[in-house]
């Protein structure tokens, strides 16, 4: 059911945009450390799309019964959730990146969205 706006969408591949921007400033780490750039690189990319599916996931969401939701969400957590958990041991554990930019890379979206729910905040307050 696709009820929301396209303001949300918008919104998503807003955010979206910004987390790959930061994978500019990343590309310096190339030279430096090849595993501490993989590890960022590859966080951001789970990140990202732990994100999005999570905005789809919200948007199904919409104008379902409160007990088809609760189960929608249940599953969409742990299922969103066990393949971030499965994707992070491999690259630890095969890849060898490193850990604190791997995780780093993984709090970029939740960052992202208050960094620029605070910016908007803010020009919204100086605009009245």
């Amino acid at each position: 059911m696709k009820i929301l706006t396209n303001s949300f969408r918008k919104y998503v591949y807003h955010i979206l945009g910004l987390i790959f921007l930061t994978e500019i400033p990343a590309l310096l780490l190339i030279t430096q450390n090849l595993k501490l750039w993989l590890g960022y690189s590859l966080g951001s990319i789970l990140s990202s799309l732990n994100f999005y599916f999570q905005a789809k996931g919200a948007e199904s969401r919409v104008g379902l019964s409160p007990k088809g939701a609760k189960l929608s969400v249940f599953r969409n957590f742990y299922i969103r959730y066990l393949v971030l958990v499965v994707f992070v041991v491999v690259f630890v554990k095969f890849l060898e990146v490193n850990v604190f930019s791997l995780l780093t890379g993984l709090l970029i979206a939740p960052a992202t969205v208050l960094i620029d729910g605070i910016i908007t905040g803010k020009n919204n307050q100086d605009s009245e």
